[in-house]
């Protein structure tokens, strides 16, 4: 069956005007999300082997050509709708040589092209320029950033689809909790029910149980779960490459009197944000709200960003730090991520997946909303 552009997860429509509205001869996409969203395609290979590049080259006026390893052609030329498909040998022909010669064929090795330079390797740059002495260079990035943040109803409901089915594994990973078993075997009952929520890889599992729930991103050990223990979790899932991020905090046995005060001004604070999570909003705005909320209610705050929208990648624009003037408008998510880690003691941390509509912000926690803290008996 032949794949057309309007076949795609993503906005290839809405891709294509961008580029031909843009000061650009052509885009070139390189990373494996960028390409994966333009090609409608994923490389498995370009994702965990760095050198093994692919390529879109979409001209301003024209149809994209494809660049892959030779030995990934088949299977692009069999699941993508770009038609012409070129190869490189790997090992044999310099990537970069062959992608020069495709912009020459395109006319436009003399022009004004973008290059998704923060993911090109220096050396790989380097070689373009030896290959192209008259292009000019711009960083292709912020031109794919604000095409896919805004979501396709198909992309927003793999997403929304991703966030539920890790709420779920969350929820029956957590309620199985038992005294004396290592935090490494939570993550791996996590991780399995993430998989068998139709993942196809866990993208991250950073689930800790005491005193290692103060560390951010600290990896499952060997340490063992005990009465009184806070357990956290900050983990998700590539569903067809769209990403899950859900973050969830249980209690072993009866909650302190501080748990249920820290839990209850963390949710106060997760509300206030999710709630003015509206079309116009920024995330500058947001985050100011969350810090100057959190600091008054007497916990600290001391993050760089409290959410940000999600899909291909882990973290995509608006984000929600004291930088991003992007207003928030209809077709956008974003997670609001709400924590306090008091090091070397405990951590507590909560992750929703929203969506901006035309009013009321849709909270899509379903199956493990964590409003309360979950007691594990």
């Amino acid at each position: 069956m032949t794949k057309h552009r309007d076949d795609a997860m993503g906005d290839l429509a809405q891709l294509a005007r961008a580029i031909a509205e843009s000061p650009y001869d052509a885009v070139v996409a390189v990373s494996p999300e960028n390409v994966r969203y333009a090609g409608d395609v994923h490389i498995d290979t370009q994702r965990r082997i760095r050198d093994r590049l692919a390529f879109i080259v979409w001209p301003k006026h024209g149809n994209p050509v494809f660049l892959v390893c030779e030995m990934e052609a088949t299977y692009v030329r069999a699941n993508s709708w770009i038609t012409d498909v070129r190869t490189y040998q790997e090992f044999v022909e310099d990537p970069m040589v062959v992608l020069a010669a495709i912009l020459r064929e395109l006319k436009v090795d003399a022009g004004h092209v973008a290059v998704e330079t923060a993911y090109l390797a220096a050396k790989y740059h380097d070689e373009l320029r030896r290959q192209c002495p008259k292009l000019a260079v711009s960083a292709a990035e912020p031109l794919f950033a604000r095409v896919r943040m805004f979501k396709t109803p198909r992309e927003k409901a793999q997403i929304i689809h991703a966030f539920h089915a890790t709420e779920k594994a969350f929820l029956h990973a957590f309620s199985t909790v038992k005294i004396g078993e290592p935090e490494r075997a939570v993550a791996v009952r996590l991780a399995e029910a993430i998989l068998a929520g139709g993942a196809d890889l866990i993208s991250a599992n950073h689930c800790n149980a005491g005193a290692n729930t103060s560390f951010p991103h600290m990896a499952p050990s060997d340490y063992r779960v005990q009465a009184g223990d806070i357990v956290k979790g900050d983990s998700g899932g590539l569903f067809k490459q769209y990403l899950s991020n859900v973050g969830r905090t249980a209690k072993v046995g009866k909650p302190s009197a501080e748990d249920l005060s820290i839990w209850q001004k963390l949710r106060e604070v997760h509300h206030k944000v999710i709630d003015e999570c509206r079309v116009g909003k920024t995330g500058r705005e947001l985050f100011e709200l969350a810090k100057s909320t959190q600091q008054k209610l007497g916990l600290p705050f001391t993050y760089s960003h409290n959410g940000h929208s999600i899909g291909l990648s882990g973290h995509e624009h608006p984000i929600i730090n004291p930088h991003e003037d992007i207003p928030y408008a209809l077709g956008m998510l974003t997670t609001v991520e709400t924590r306090v880690r008091i090091p070397g003691k405990v951590g507590y941390h909560m992750e929703d997946i929203i969506e901006i509509a035309d009013g009321a912000p849709v909270w899509h926690a379903k199956h493990f909303p964590n409003e309360e803290l979950l007691v594990i008996e």
